[in-house]
């Protein structure tokens, strides 16, 4: 199982590579809830459900004309967990760059993302939001 595990969070990081939020929703389960920093120029903090996954990535992507996740190490702990390490470099579409260091961690019920979470450099990102290149 934990193939399946490392499949989700390999497809998770393709969607995003690739700017797609269906597709990467489409890995969520209904009942999924994702918490990230409130300071994030996109996040609330929060979020529920399927609407809930659709309205976090898609406030993120509207935000960036890049983004690239270098995963450099998945740890997956049994058939349901798993911890995604590396860099996360995006480019906002007001001009402003980050390249920062982030951990993700994802459980996952039935082969689907129920609990997303991730810590990453907010200050950087913020930072970039305003025009400023963070490396």
């Amino acid at each position: 199982m934990t193939e399946r595990v490392e499949a989700v969070v390999e497809a998770l990081y393709d969607g995003l590579k690739r700017m797609d939020a269906p597709a990467v929703v489409s890995l969520f389960h209904p009942d999924a809830e994702i918490v990230t920093p409130k300071s994030l120029p996109w996040s609330t903090g929060h979020y529920t459900g399927l609407d809930g996954a659709m309205a976090y990535f898609t406030g993120a992507l509207e935000l960036l004309d890049d983004n690239r996740f270098d995963v450099e190490e998945v740890r997956v702990s049994g058939d349901d967990w798993a911890a995604a390490i590396g860099m996360w470099y995006g480019h906002f579409r007001s001009g402003g760059e980050f390249n920062v260091r982030f951990v993700h961690f994802w459980t996952l019920r039935d082969g689907k993302v129920i609990k997303g979470e991730g810590i990453s450099d907010t200050d950087g990102i913020v930072r970039a939001s305003r025009g400023e290149t963070v490396r």
